[in-house]
Protein backbone atom coordinates (compact mmCIF):
# COMPACT_ATOMS: atom_id res chain seq x y z
CA UNK A 1 0.00 0.00 0.00
CA UNK A 2 1.20 3.63 -0.95
CA UNK A 3 2.15 6.15 1.42
CA UNK A 4 -0.74 8.86 1.44
CA UNK A 5 -1.17 12.46 2.91
CA UNK A 6 -4.69 14.05 2.66
CA UNK A 7 -3.93 17.85 2.23
CA UNK A 8 -5.87 20.76 2.64
CA UNK A 9 -8.91 19.13 4.20
CA UNK A 10 -11.46 20.23 7.66
CA UNK A 11 -10.78 17.19 9.93
CA UNK A 12 -14.25 16.62 11.60
CA UNK A 13 -13.97 14.35 14.84
CA UNK A 14 -16.77 14.27 17.83
CA UNK A 15 -14.52 16.57 19.57
CA UNK A 16 -13.06 18.96 17.37
CA UNK A 17 -13.07 20.59 13.99
CA UNK A 18 -9.50 21.38 12.48
CA UNK A 19 -7.44 22.27 9.83
CA UNK A 20 -5.01 19.58 9.66
CA UNK A 21 -3.49 16.63 7.10
CA UNK A 22 -4.08 13.21 7.29
CA UNK A 23 -1.03 10.29 6.85
CA UNK A 24 -2.18 6.79 5.51
CA UNK A 25 0.26 4.31 5.74
CA UNK A 26 -0.68 0.52 5.61
CA UNK A 27 -4.26 1.19 5.59
CA UNK A 28 -3.88 3.44 8.61
CA UNK A 29 -4.47 6.61 9.93
CA UNK A 30 -0.41 6.89 10.98
CA UNK A 31 -0.26 10.96 12.11
CA UNK A 32 -2.34 13.96 11.78
CA UNK A 33 -0.19 17.04 11.09
CA UNK A 34 0.01 20.43 10.62
CA UNK A 35 -0.94 21.65 6.87
CA UNK A 36 2.52 23.92 6.74
CA UNK A 37 4.95 20.59 7.74
CA UNK A 38 6.61 18.60 5.20
CA UNK A 39 6.55 14.83 4.31
CA UNK A 40 7.94 14.27 1.26
CA UNK A 41 7.90 10.61 1.40
CA UNK A 42 4.13 10.94 1.18
CA UNK A 43 1.78 10.98 -2.18
CA UNK A 44 -0.55 13.71 -1.65
CA UNK A 45 -4.03 13.65 -2.62
CA UNK A 46 -5.75 16.98 -3.00
CA UNK A 47 -8.94 17.68 -0.24
CA UNK A 48 -8.37 21.32 -0.24
CA UNK A 49 -11.55 23.18 1.27
CA UNK A 50 -13.56 20.03 1.40
CA UNK A 51 -14.58 18.33 4.35
CA UNK A 52 -12.72 14.98 6.12
CA UNK A 53 -15.27 12.93 8.07
CA UNK A 54 -14.75 8.86 9.20
CA UNK A 55 -16.28 6.37 7.41
CA UNK A 56 -20.05 5.98 8.33
CA UNK A 57 -21.52 3.51 10.13
CA UNK A 58 -25.17 1.67 9.53
CA UNK A 59 -26.16 -0.78 12.42
CA UNK A 60 -29.48 -1.80 10.78
CA UNK A 61 -29.04 -2.23 6.83
CA UNK A 62 -31.78 -5.23 5.28
CA UNK A 63 -30.16 -4.50 1.58
CA UNK A 64 -31.55 -2.48 -1.07
CA UNK A 65 -33.39 -2.51 -3.87
CA UNK A 66 -31.03 -5.25 -6.31
CA UNK A 67 -30.52 -7.29 -2.49
CA UNK A 68 -31.76 -8.60 0.54
CA UNK A 69 -29.92 -9.97 3.43
CA UNK A 70 -33.19 -12.00 4.55
CA UNK A 71 -33.03 -13.53 0.78
CA UNK A 72 -29.53 -14.90 0.90
CA UNK A 73 -27.69 -12.88 -2.11
CA UNK A 74 -25.09 -14.43 -4.37
CA UNK A 75 -21.21 -13.24 -3.85
CA UNK A 76 -21.34 -11.34 -7.00
CA UNK A 77 -24.49 -9.68 -5.28
CA UNK A 78 -22.69 -8.98 -2.28
CA UNK A 79 -19.46 -7.23 -3.60
CA UNK A 80 -21.91 -4.78 -5.80
CA UNK A 81 -23.66 -3.72 -2.80
CA UNK A 82 -21.19 -3.51 -0.33
CA UNK A 83 -18.85 -1.13 -3.18
CA UNK A 84 -22.20 0.95 -3.38
CA UNK A 85 -22.47 1.48 0.31
CA UNK A 86 -19.31 2.36 0.14
CA UNK A 87 -19.39 4.75 -2.05
CA UNK A 88 -21.51 6.43 -1.15
CA UNK A 89 -19.56 6.83 2.62
CA UNK A 90 -20.61 3.49 4.30
CA UNK A 91 -17.48 1.72 5.23
CA UNK A 92 -18.85 -0.47 8.12
CA UNK A 93 -22.52 -1.89 8.58
CA UNK A 94 -24.37 -4.95 10.03
CA UNK A 95 -26.11 -6.61 7.37
CA UNK A 96 -29.50 -7.12 9.29
CA UNK A 97 -31.87 -10.44 9.50
CA UNK A 98 -35.57 -9.40 9.96
CA UNK A 99 -38.05 -12.33 11.68
CA UNK A 100 -38.57 -15.21 9.51
CA UNK A 101 -38.96 -19.27 10.27
CA UNK A 102 -35.66 -20.37 12.62
CA UNK A 103 -34.00 -22.91 10.07
CA UNK A 104 -33.85 -19.98 7.82
CA UNK A 105 -32.07 -17.52 9.73
CA UNK A 106 -29.57 -19.95 11.26
CA UNK A 107 -28.75 -20.75 6.89
CA UNK A 108 -28.48 -16.73 6.69
CA UNK A 109 -26.60 -16.76 9.77
CA UNK A 110 -23.87 -19.27 8.39
CA UNK A 111 -24.37 -17.85 4.88
CA UNK A 112 -22.93 -14.38 6.08
CA UNK A 113 -20.08 -15.81 8.17
CA UNK A 114 -18.62 -17.47 5.54
CA UNK A 115 -18.73 -14.90 2.98
CA UNK A 116 -18.77 -11.53 4.62
CA UNK A 117 -18.60 -11.08 8.60
CA UNK A 118 -15.55 -10.73 10.12
CA UNK A 119 -15.15 -9.61 14.11
CA UNK A 120 -11.86 -8.46 13.46
CA UNK A 121 -13.09 -5.93 11.45
CA UNK A 122 -11.21 -7.02 8.51
CA UNK A 123 -12.68 -6.67 5.06
CA UNK A 124 -13.83 -10.20 3.42
CA UNK A 125 -12.34 -10.68 -0.02
CA UNK A 126 -13.82 -9.32 -2.71
CA UNK A 127 -15.74 -6.86 -0.48
CA UNK A 128 -15.84 -3.25 -0.21
CA UNK A 129 -17.12 -2.36 3.06
CA UNK A 130 -16.71 -4.25 6.65
CA UNK A 131 -18.90 -5.92 8.26
CA UNK A 132 -17.83 -6.60 11.75
CA UNK A 133 -21.20 -8.82 13.04
CA UNK A 134 -25.20 -9.32 12.02
CA UNK A 135 -27.76 -7.69 13.59
CA UNK A 136 -30.56 -9.90 14.20
CA UNK A 137 -33.88 -8.10 14.14
CA UNK A 138 -35.89 -10.78 15.54
CA UNK A 139 -37.94 -13.25 16.03
CA UNK A 140 -38.01 -12.51 19.90
CA UNK A 141 -40.43 -9.63 19.24
CA UNK A 142 -43.83 -8.28 20.72
CA UNK A 143 -46.84 -9.94 18.44
CA UNK A 144 -48.46 -6.52 19.32
CA UNK A 145 -45.85 -4.37 17.56
CA UNK A 146 -44.75 -6.97 14.43
CA UNK A 147 -44.50 -4.47 11.62
CA UNK A 148 -43.28 -5.88 8.47
CA UNK A 149 -41.88 -8.96 10.89
CA UNK A 150 -44.22 -12.21 9.67
CA UNK A 151 -46.27 -12.73 12.89
CA UNK A 152 -46.20 -16.49 12.37
CA UNK A 153 -42.56 -16.59 12.86
CA UNK A 154 -42.09 -14.56 15.82
CA UNK A 155 -40.98 -16.49 18.91
CA UNK A 156 -41.01 -16.13 22.32
CA UNK A 157 -37.72 -14.51 23.67
CA UNK A 158 -36.28 -17.20 25.50
CA UNK A 159 -32.82 -19.04 26.09
CA UNK A 160 -34.33 -22.15 24.28
CA UNK A 161 -34.77 -19.79 21.23
CA UNK A 162 -31.74 -17.72 21.45
CA UNK A 163 -29.26 -21.37 21.78
CA UNK A 164 -30.50 -21.87 18.15
CA UNK A 165 -29.78 -18.22 16.60
CA UNK A 166 -26.54 -16.80 18.94
CA UNK A 167 -23.90 -17.61 17.16
CA UNK A 168 -20.13 -16.32 16.48
CA UNK A 169 -20.67 -13.20 13.81
CA UNK A 170 -24.23 -12.01 16.20
CA UNK A 171 -23.40 -8.78 17.93
CA UNK A 172 -26.78 -7.42 18.00
CA UNK A 173 -30.21 -8.36 18.36
CA UNK A 174 -33.49 -6.01 18.92
CA UNK A 175 -35.67 -7.77 21.14
CA UNK A 176 -38.70 -7.02 23.41
CA UNK A 177 -37.66 -7.21 26.34
CA UNK A 178 -41.34 -7.42 28.36
CA UNK A 179 -41.65 -11.34 27.00
CA UNK A 180 -38.62 -12.14 29.12
CA UNK A 181 -40.12 -10.63 32.58
CA UNK A 182 -37.12 -12.91 34.50
CA UNK A 183 -34.54 -11.64 32.70
CA UNK A 184 -32.81 -14.70 32.11
CA UNK A 185 -33.16 -14.90 27.83
CA UNK A 186 -31.63 -11.05 28.23
CA UNK A 187 -28.85 -12.46 30.57
CA UNK A 188 -28.01 -15.05 28.47
CA UNK A 189 -27.36 -12.27 25.27
CA UNK A 190 -24.99 -10.56 27.60
CA UNK A 191 -23.05 -13.48 28.70
CA UNK A 192 -22.61 -14.07 24.85
CA UNK A 193 -21.64 -11.14 24.20
CA UNK A 194 -24.61 -9.74 21.98
CA UNK A 195 -25.61 -6.12 22.42
CA UNK A 196 -29.21 -6.22 23.40
CA UNK A 197 -31.60 -3.45 21.94
CA UNK A 198 -35.57 -2.93 22.60
CA UNK A 199 -37.58 -2.56 19.67
CA UNK A 200 -40.77 -3.85 18.21
CA UNK A 201 -42.19 -3.83 21.76
CA UNK A 202 -44.93 -3.06 23.75
CA UNK A 203 -43.04 -2.31 27.26
CA UNK A 204 -45.21 0.41 29.36
CA UNK A 205 -42.92 2.44 30.79
CA UNK A 206 -41.84 0.53 33.84
CA UNK A 207 -41.40 -2.71 31.95
CA UNK A 208 -38.67 -0.14 29.41
CA UNK A 209 -36.91 0.97 32.84
CA UNK A 210 -36.65 -2.41 34.29
CA UNK A 211 -34.68 -3.47 30.83
CA UNK A 212 -32.55 -0.37 31.12
CA UNK A 213 -31.69 -0.85 35.10
CA UNK A 214 -31.00 -4.44 33.50
CA UNK A 215 -28.17 -3.31 31.07
CA UNK A 216 -30.43 -2.20 28.17
CA UNK A 217 -28.78 0.64 26.42
CA UNK A 218 -30.05 0.90 22.99
CA UNK A 219 -33.40 1.72 21.51
CA UNK A 220 -33.78 0.33 18.06
CA UNK A 221 -35.65 3.03 15.46
CA UNK A 222 -37.53 4.98 17.90
CA UNK A 223 -41.41 5.71 18.21
CA UNK A 224 -41.65 2.86 14.98
CA UNK A 225 -43.18 -0.29 16.17
CA UNK A 226 -43.75 0.65 19.81
CA UNK A 227 -46.32 2.70 21.11
CA UNK A 228 -46.64 6.19 20.87
CA UNK A 229 -45.46 8.89 23.84
CA UNK A 230 -48.35 9.50 25.31
CA UNK A 231 -49.22 12.19 28.27
CA UNK A 232 -50.75 9.81 30.43
CA UNK A 233 -48.05 6.99 29.25
CA UNK A 234 -44.88 8.06 27.86
CA UNK A 235 -44.38 4.17 26.91
CA UNK A 236 -40.89 2.72 26.04
CA UNK A 237 -40.02 5.55 24.42
CA UNK A 238 -40.10 8.10 26.86
CA UNK A 239 -38.56 5.80 29.15
CA UNK A 240 -35.66 5.54 26.70
CA UNK A 241 -35.83 9.57 25.87
CA UNK A 242 -35.28 10.05 29.58
CA UNK A 243 -32.83 7.41 30.10
CA UNK A 244 -29.41 8.62 30.23
CA UNK A 245 -27.89 5.47 30.23
CA UNK A 246 -29.70 4.53 26.90
CA UNK A 247 -29.14 5.67 23.42
CA UNK A 248 -31.80 5.70 20.44
CA UNK A 249 -31.42 4.96 17.19
CA UNK A 250 -33.25 6.78 14.39
CA UNK A 251 -34.47 6.59 10.98
CA UNK A 252 -33.69 10.31 9.73
CA UNK A 253 -35.75 10.18 6.41
CA UNK A 254 -38.91 12.40 7.02
CA UNK A 255 -41.22 9.02 6.67
CA UNK A 256 -40.95 7.43 9.75
CA UNK A 257 -40.23 10.28 12.00
CA UNK A 258 -41.20 13.63 10.95
CA UNK A 259 -38.44 16.75 11.14
CA UNK A 260 -39.70 17.94 14.49
CA UNK A 261 -40.16 14.67 16.09
CA UNK A 262 -35.83 14.15 15.19
CA UNK A 263 -35.44 17.24 16.44
CA UNK A 264 -37.19 16.47 19.28
CA UNK A 265 -34.92 13.33 19.84
CA UNK A 266 -31.44 14.73 19.70
CA UNK A 267 -32.42 17.82 22.07
CA UNK A 268 -33.46 15.21 24.45
CA UNK A 269 -30.60 13.04 23.87
CA UNK A 270 -27.83 15.05 23.33
CA UNK A 271 -25.13 14.23 21.05
CA UNK A 272 -24.03 11.35 22.55
CA UNK A 273 -26.39 9.01 22.80
CA UNK A 274 -28.12 9.18 19.46
CA UNK A 275 -27.61 6.71 16.41
CA UNK A 276 -28.46 7.34 13.03
CA UNK A 277 -29.27 4.47 11.23
CA UNK A 278 -31.48 3.82 7.79
CA UNK A 279 -33.30 0.07 8.33
CA UNK A 280 -32.67 0.27 4.27
CA UNK A 281 -34.93 -2.20 2.32
CA UNK A 282 -36.60 -2.64 -0.73
CA UNK A 283 -39.52 -0.69 0.73
CA UNK A 284 -42.90 -0.77 0.51
CA UNK A 285 -45.73 -0.47 2.80
CA UNK A 286 -47.91 -3.49 4.59
CA UNK A 287 -50.99 -2.89 6.73
CA UNK A 288 -50.82 0.85 6.77
CA UNK A 289 -47.12 0.74 8.44
CA UNK A 290 -44.15 1.77 6.67
CA UNK A 291 -41.70 -1.45 5.55
CA UNK A 292 -37.69 -0.16 5.70
CA UNK A 293 -36.07 2.95 3.76
CA UNK A 294 -34.75 4.05 0.49
CA UNK A 295 -32.00 6.14 1.78
CA UNK A 296 -28.50 5.99 2.50
CA UNK A 297 -26.78 7.36 5.82
CA UNK A 298 -25.00 10.33 3.84
CA UNK A 299 -28.85 11.08 3.08
CA UNK A 300 -29.91 10.89 7.07
CA UNK A 301 -26.64 13.14 7.99
CA UNK A 302 -27.80 15.23 5.37
CA UNK A 303 -31.64 15.52 6.35
CA UNK A 304 -30.47 16.50 9.86
CA UNK A 305 -28.23 19.19 8.63
CA UNK A 306 -30.84 20.58 6.57
CA UNK A 307 -33.59 20.35 9.17
CA UNK A 308 -31.20 22.52 11.51
CA UNK A 309 -31.75 19.24 13.76
CA UNK A 310 -28.15 19.07 13.96
CA UNK A 311 -24.68 20.58 13.16
CA UNK A 312 -23.01 18.72 10.28
CA UNK A 313 -20.49 17.67 13.18
CA UNK A 314 -22.75 16.37 15.61
CA UNK A 315 -24.57 14.55 12.49
CA UNK A 316 -21.41 12.81 11.29
CA UNK A 317 -20.98 11.79 15.13
CA UNK A 318 -24.31 10.37 14.89
CA UNK A 319 -23.22 8.32 11.95
CA UNK A 320 -19.81 7.06 12.65
CA UNK A 321 -18.41 7.47 16.14
CA UNK A 322 -21.86 6.37 18.42
CA UNK A 323 -22.27 3.03 16.37
CA UNK A 324 -19.12 2.90 16.49
CA UNK A 325 -18.88 2.97 20.58
CA UNK A 326 -22.10 1.31 20.75
CA UNK A 327 -20.65 -2.07 19.11
CA UNK A 328 -17.58 -1.83 20.89
CA UNK A 329 -15.49 -1.07 17.93
CA UNK A 330 -14.07 2.25 18.03
CA UNK A 331 -10.66 0.91 18.88
CA UNK A 332 -10.65 0.84 15.12
CA UNK A 333 -13.53 2.67 13.03
CA UNK A 334 -16.00 5.13 13.99
CA UNK A 335 -12.55 8.17 14.36
CA UNK A 336 -9.93 9.86 12.44
CA UNK A 337 -6.83 9.27 14.97
CA UNK A 338 -3.92 7.66 15.03
CA UNK A 339 -3.87 3.83 14.65
CA UNK A 340 -7.63 3.84 13.13
CA UNK A 341 -8.26 2.34 9.80
CA UNK A 342 -7.76 4.96 7.28
CA UNK A 343 -12.24 4.73 6.07
CA UNK A 344 -12.43 8.82 5.27
CA UNK A 345 -15.03 10.25 3.43
CA UNK A 346 -14.45 13.69 1.88
CA UNK A 347 -17.75 16.05 1.45
CA UNK A 348 -18.55 19.02 -0.86
CA UNK A 349 -19.15 21.50 2.14
CA UNK A 350 -21.70 23.32 -0.22
CA UNK A 351 -24.21 20.54 -0.67
CA UNK A 352 -22.76 17.65 1.71
CA UNK A 353 -22.16 15.30 -1.20
CA UNK A 354 -20.17 12.62 -1.30
CA UNK A 355 -16.65 13.48 -3.07
CA UNK A 356 -14.55 10.63 -2.35
CA UNK A 357 -14.65 7.54 -0.02
CA UNK A 358 -11.59 5.81 0.92
CA UNK A 359 -11.08 2.09 2.61
CA UNK A 360 -8.19 0.97 4.28
CA UNK A 361 -6.80 3.97 3.15
CA UNK A 362 -7.21 3.09 -0.31
CA UNK A 363 -9.34 5.13 -3.34
CA UNK A 364 -12.48 3.41 -3.54
CA UNK A 365 -13.78 2.93 -7.83
CA UNK A 366 -16.70 1.70 -9.10
CA UNK A 367 -16.86 -0.06 -12.38
CA UNK A 368 -12.96 0.40 -12.66
CA UNK A 369 -13.53 4.12 -12.56
CA UNK A 370 -12.30 5.90 -10.23
CA UNK A 371 -15.45 7.47 -8.32
CA UNK A 372 -15.19 11.33 -7.84
CA UNK A 373 -18.40 11.46 -6.81
CA UNK A 374 -21.46 9.63 -5.54
CA UNK A 375 -24.65 9.45 -7.13
CA UNK A 376 -26.42 10.85 -4.29
CA UNK A 377 -25.66 14.72 -4.75
CA UNK A 378 -27.23 15.81 -2.12
CA UNK A 379 -29.41 19.17 -2.25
Amino acid sequence: MKKLRLVGGQVITPLEVRFADILIEGGLITAIVPQEQSTPAFENLDVSGRLVTPGLIDLQLNGGPALDFWGKPTEQELEKFTREQAVGGVTTFLPTLITAAIDHLVENIDWLNKHAVNGNLALAKGLSARMPGIHLEGPCLSPKRPGVHPPEHLQPFSIDVLKRLIKPGVSLMTVATELDPDGEALQFLQNNGVVASLGHSNANLDEARKAFDAGVRMMTHTFNAMAPLHHRDPGAAGAALMDDRVTCCLIADGLHLAPETVSLILRLKGPRRAILVTDAARIGTTGGGLVGSSIHLADAVRNCVQWQSASFQTAVRMASYNPARALRLDEKVGHIEVGKFADLVIWNPVNLSVERVLVDGQILTLDDKTVEATAKTGK
